[in-house]
């Protein structure tokens, strides 16, 4: 820091002629980590994280999702205890309609009565982007800006809302209108609360990484194509080989990629920002839809019209727009909303405009893993694009549907999923129930006039499909089509059972069979 007087060039001597200027610079340095367990009171990282002087007393203020609260509390209580930590749980309701300045109020007061160090005790947000986004603005806040731990529980917190220094709350009908640039001290990413983390979610924070993939990583967007089943299956918590494999490399190229473009922007002082793609549209969307649409499902509604705009100015292809799209669907995200018509585009995008200092600066992508900044939408070509977004939503074949009756995936009662057939037929012939123990395989021959339906019902598995490898788990359907070689194994520590429903193939040859239905559809 520099403060030094400057003459003044005033005549007038009868006030002192001084002013000074003051130059002062603050360096930001935070770590985000991959750890494992971050409840087992063996790792000790949680209650690391943060700390700058060793206390006499160890005692943490911690800011807990309700939700998580009521599936880790327990397991954070007894951390916390083994570890002779006194702490002081802040439970929130977490949700886009209570993230106002309320829950913010809620944490200070809370604050206020436990009573912190202001500088190594660190509060502890743990739950998924919002909660996040509450707890960090508290932080920022309180005091003029007190330590803080990041420990987000949803695929969306950790691959986005967890690794940057952005905090906030909504705002009469503004998304993030109120906030802050705070960065924690650690961001502490645990891929196993996924495991708990529902299917709809899953997608959800899925649709933040297909973001990275689009505006900079072909070779990302190439893995979530070739592995979108497999992550869905999974959860993203590598439970097989080939799962672990292909999320490890979609985490490391997607936090990667989104640390590359925040960090030498963290305070936004250039408004043309990459990561901005999806969010151009969406936040008024989200909130006009609210609670209709996740962030993550409208950010792919925003997506999927830029695509459309993109190719209408020749940006994509017509063949890379059907991949992009096709890959929406696949990881179960919305591409169209009914309330994507004229008047909100409109407003979004004078939104869109006004909040980044009077122009477009609209990412958009050129082919995919590219992208580049367009200044001069009109409202005409975004109804255009969106009508045939539209369009588009509305030619896509439903197919035929199966409801399917999930079976003990989780604690809660059995709840009923709609999934696509695409094109199979529907009297049953045989059912059977097949069994692995542990360690086993079972290699079937490819049955030409036959498809399967397999609906795992317990343990956890590989199903090998003309060489690609699908997770199984309990409630997963597989549909395996005529002609396709397939092969079953049990990795885990316990029996892999599954029921199997084999039902005739389209009518004609087992020849014309095979060739009318691509082999190895998975449901």
């Amino acid at each position: 820091m520099n403060a030094f007087p400057v003459e003044s060039a005033q005549s007038d001597t009868s006030v002192d002629s001084f002013r000074w200027k003051v130059e002062a610079e603050q360096s930001i340095s935070y770590e985000v980590r991959m750890t494992k367990g971050v409840f087992d009171p063996s790792n000790a990282a949680l209650l690391e994280a943060g700390a700058t002087v060793r206390a006499e007393r160890l005692r943490r203020f911690i800011v807990i999702d309700a939700t998580v609260h009521e599936i880790y509390g327990d397991a954070l209580r007894r951390y916390l205890e083994l570890n002779g930590c006194e702490y002081h749980l802040c439970v929130l309701r977490a949700s886009e309609e209570a993230k106002t300045m309320d829950a913010v109020f809620t944490v200070a007061k809370e604050l206020d009565a436990f009573g912190i160090s202001r500088r190594h005790e660190p509060i502890i947000g743990i739950g998924g982007g919002i909660l996040l986004d509450i707890a960090g603005f508290a932080a920022s806040m309180y005091r003029r800006s007190t330590p803080y731990v990041r420990v987000p529980t949803s695929l969306i917190g950790l691959v986005d809302a967890g690794v940057g220094i952005k905090t906030g709350v909504n705002f009469g009908s503004h998304k993030n209108r109120l906030g802050t640039y705070c960065a924690p001290t650690v961001a502490l990413l645990d891929r196993g609360f996924l495991s708990t983390v529902d299917d709809r979610h899953i997608s959800n924070g899925l649709a933040e990484i297909l973001k990275i993939a689009l505006i900079k990583d072909s070779r990302l967007f190439q893995l979530l194509e070739d592995n979108a089943e497999l992550l869905l299956a999974e959860r993203l918590t590598g439970r097989t080989p080939s799962g672990e494999t292909a999320t490890r490399e979609v985490f490391r190229r997607a936090v990667g990629g989104m640390l590359e473009e925040l960090e030498p922007n963290l305070w936004e002082q250039r408004l043309e920002r990459l990561v901005d793609y999806g969010h151009s549209f969406s936040p008024t969307l989200e909130m006009r839809a609210l609670p209709a649409l996740l962030h993550g499902e409208a950010v792919t509604v925003d997506m999927a019209l830029t695509t459309m705009l993109a190719e209408a100015r020749g940006l994509v292809s017509a063949q890379d727009r059907e991949r992009i799209i096709g890959l929406m669907r696949r990881l179960r995200l919305p591409v169209w909303h009914p309330l994507l018509e004229a008047g909100l585009l409109e407003h979004a995008l004078r939104e869109t405009t006004q909040h980044r200092d009077g122009r477009q600066r609209m990412p958009i992508p050129v082919g995919i893993g590219g992208a580049c900044f367009l200044h001069d939408l009109t409202v005409t070509e975004l109804a255009d694009a969106a009508e045939a977004l539209r369009r588009l939503d509305e030619s896509a074949e439903p197919g035929g549907e199966l409801l399917v009756t999930e079976v003990g995936v989780r604690a809660e009662a059995a709840e009923h999923r709609t999934i696509r057939r695409d094109g199979m037929s529907s009297t049953s012939e045989v059912i059977t129930w097949s069994a692995l123990p542990p360690g086993a395989s079972l290699e079937e021959d490819a049955q030409a006039g036959t498809e399967k339906f397999c609906f795992v019902l317990a343990g956890h598995g590989e199903l090998e499909v003309d060489g690609v490898a699908h997770a199984m788990h309990p409630g997963y359907l597989v549909a395996i089509r005529p002609g396709a070689a397939h092969r079953f194994a049990n990795p885990g520590a316990e029996e892999l059972s599954w029921l199997v429903v084999e039902v005739p193939g389209p009518s004609g040859s087992p020849a014309q069979d095979a060739a009318a239905l691509a082999p190895g559809a998975v449901a």
